[in-house]
Formats: C-alpha cells, structure tokens, sequence
C-alpha cells in the first residue's frame, strides 16, 4: 500500500507530466505555424514574380534547379527551430524536475545516505521527463539549454558545481551519520537559490 506521502509526490510527477506534454504541444504548434506563415507569404511573392515575363524567363533558364534548392534550405531550417524549440522545452522541464526531486528528498534526509540520495538528481533522473534524458548530468542540460537559449546562467551553473562537490564528499562519510541541520539548509538553499532561477527562465520564454 502507498502512504499519502508517495501518492502525493506521483500524483505531483504525474501533474508536472502533464504540464510538460502540454507546453512541448503548444510551442511546437506555435513554431509550425510560424513556419508555415513564412512558407505561404514566401511562395505567394515567388508566384507572383514567376508569373511576371522575366519570371518565366527565369523558370525556363536557373529556377527549375535552384528553387528546388532552396525550397530544400528552407525546410532544413524550420526542421532545425522545431527540433530545437523541442530540446529546449524538454531540457527546461527535466532540470525543474530534478531539482523538485532533490528539494523534496532533502526535505525528508535524516542522514548521509539519504542526502547523498536526494543529489543523485544531478547525474541521473528519477523519473526522466523523456528516456532520453535520463542519464544526461544536470550541468549538461544546463549547458545544452542555454546552447539554445542564450546566454549561460552563470549563478545556475556555479550552483550546480557546488551540489555536485557535494555530492562527492557526501559520498566519503559514513552513508548512516545523521545529516546537520546546518548542511541540510545549506544544501537546501542551494536547491531553492536552483529553483527560483528556473521559474524566472520559464517565464521569460
């Protein structure tokens, strides 16, 4: 049987689910109506000169070969924004999710084991926003976020490289010590410091 404190942390996971399905739907149709527009508003000038005398010179002469050419430019390029929008959207989403992960299991740490738990987040998710993000370290997403987004959040990565530091002199102690409280809020505050960086970022998109 579950305890209400587990049914709430899935029913939570499965909300935040929810919400990621939800905003990867929506910018995805955003993006591929944008494209779309452009692509329309492009053919619907190209016709119009085509139609002209020196257009249908051109069709006869270069365009047969080159608009097939850059018809193809054109489509790599809105591949390229929908399937970066798409890593985007799906990086933002599983750094928020590790970082509830590590807030909430360092909540309940009554021990070094159990702090060392809630900061495996950082290399490896719990419950990945998609499989292919699973084993990615949270400094890579970070990284590869803001490869997309621009410009690198200094704060957020400095903040990154002290949990994992963290982590790995957690992992020398004896697993069974209590955890201070003095290092449970420390942790704690760099989580939420964490936190409040990603709620300002999703916002700005």
């Amino acid at each position: 049987m579950l305890n209400d404190e587990k049914k709430a942390l899935i029913e939570a996971e499965e909300h935040y689910r929810h919400e990621v399905a939800r905003k990867l739907r929506a910018d995805l149709d955003a993006v591929a109506l944008a494209a779309q527009k452009i692509e329309t508003t492009i053919w619907s000038k190209l016709n119009d000169f085509l139609n002209s005398n020196v257009g249908t010179w051109l069709l006869s002469t270069v365009l047969v070969t080159g608009g097939a050419g850059a018809y193809q430019i054109a489509q790599h390029h809105y591949e390229k924004i929908m399937h970066d929008r798409t890593q985007m959207v799906t990086h933002q989403f599983e750094i928020g999710n590790r970082i509830q992960n590590m807030k909430y299991f360092l909540r309940k740490a009554q021990t070094v084991g159990d702090a060392e738990f809630a900061l495996k987040s950082i290399f490896q998710s719990k419950s990945p926003v998609t499989p292919e993000v699973e084993k990615i370290i949270l400094s890579v997403l970070y990284f590869n976020f803001y490869q997309i987004k621009g410009p690198h959040n200094k704060e957020a990565l400095e903040l990154v490289r002290k949990l994992e530091d963290q982590y790995y002199i957690l992992q020398n102690q004896k697993q069974t010590d209590p955890l201070s409280d003095d290092e449970r809020t420390k942790l704690l505050g760099w989580v939420e410091q964490l936190e409040r960086i990603q709620i300002q970022e999703t916002g700005s998109n």
